[in-house]
């Protein structure tokens, strides 16, 4: 039997990341595989906002999307979260294609013709935690991944909520030798350590993206602290960089509504008069001129007080171009003729 486009792709994405390599070209654009905590947030939860998960990272997503022709996306993983609440919800991929990749197919024409260079299809799938709620087992060998399809080994590994598959994808380079693929391998994170908040000096490590999984943020510091992988902690530098310092009020975010994309990144987490997508962060880091870059985080998963404290001031001090930015897109988003993708019917 056929395996669908997407879990195909999901399952030979390990193995296709050994002919890639992470110092690429200049002009080539960054290889991005995404987990994420997102879910449709109109099923009912335990949050401060009443819903299953926190929905930051669909404005983040939304904003990736506008986004997408500066990467190379590999793979979108949805719903990677351990609330027992998740069990037993609909497919989070199949919601995800419809909440918000249809609005991309919808309008990736007429960013093409405004912009250039998005590919006609990004696609989601669903994680393989979701429903069990599975945590990272320190003492567990994950030599075989027939259980989780959603552990691919891309290049960036952009992590915006808990660190369970991650750590068991490095785990399972580990035990069946694949050490060159960890060479070729990125992990961005937001916000899984920071003594300037929520964390402390004597425990950064107690935020909440740490605590979903604590052993597998465990695995995955010592694993950098070793040498054993690259892993780029970003801290708080979204939350209290891009979103802190961005533009405030309903006027300015009303604009983005001229499009589907604009719309749900403008609504997907407006508090406070504004648009929390912090978990952005991981992707504005990639690009490099937008504030911070990659190169102002160390690769071995710490992160100083003082460098979170500079990083944020450089995303705050961007904000405001890194919003105009997107609402250039959002706008050119919503001048569109909407056409059938290849992969629809």
């Amino acid at each position: 039997m056929k395996l669908p486009h997407s879990i195909t792709t999901l399952c030979t994405a390990f193995f296709l990341a050994v002919s890639l390599h992470a110092a690429a070209a200049a002009d080539a654009k960054p290889k991005v595989w995404i987990y994420t905590d997102m879910s449709d947030g109109t099923l009912k939860g335990s949050t401060h906002m009443g819903t299953v998960n926190d929905p930051d990272d669909i404005s983040a997503m939304a904003g990736y999307l506008l986004m997408a022709n500066e990467f190379e996306t590999l793979g979108i993983v949805v719903a990677s979260t351990h609330r027992k609440e998740h069990r037993d919800t609909p497919d989070q991929g199949a919601w995800a294609n419809r909440f918000i990749g249809d609005a991309y197919r919808a309008e990736v024409a007429a960013l093409n013709r405004s912009i250039g260079g998005y590919p006609l299809d990004i696609r989601f799938t669903q994680s393989c935690i979701k429903a069990s709620g599975e945590r990272y087992d320190a003492a567990k060998t994950y030599a075989d991944l027939a259980r989780y399809p959603t552990v691919g080994a891309p290049i960036n590994v952009l992590c915006w909520g808990s660190l369970t598959e991650p750590a068991i994808l490095v785990n399972h380079c580990r035990a069946t030798k694949r050490l060159d693929v960890l060479k070729k391998l990125r992990f961005i994170a937001h916000w899984t350590d920071s003594a300037l908040h929520q964390g402390s000096p004597e425990h950064p490590e107690h935020v909440a993206n740490c605590r979903e999984d604590a052993a597998a943020c465990a695995y995955m510091k010592m694993c950098a602290r070793d040498g054993v992988i690259r892993y780029y902690e970003s801290g708080a530098i979204g939350q209290h960089g891009i979103v802190s310092g961005g533009p405030k009020g309903a006027e300015y975010f009303n604009q983005f509504k001229s499009s589907r994309l604009g719309k749900i990144f403008a609504e997907g987490k407006f508090v406070q008069k504004g648009v929390d997508h912090s978990d952005s962060a991981t992707y504005w880091v990639l690009l490099g001129n937008w504030g911070a870059g990659l190169g102002d985080i160390a690769g071995d998963g710490t992160n100083p007080p003082a460098v979170e404290r500079t990083n944020e001031k450089k995303f705050r001090e961007s904000s405001k171009r890194i919003h105009d930015e997107l609402l250039r897109r959002a706008k050119a988003a919503g001048d569109r003729v909407e056409i059938k993708s290849p992969t629809q019917p």
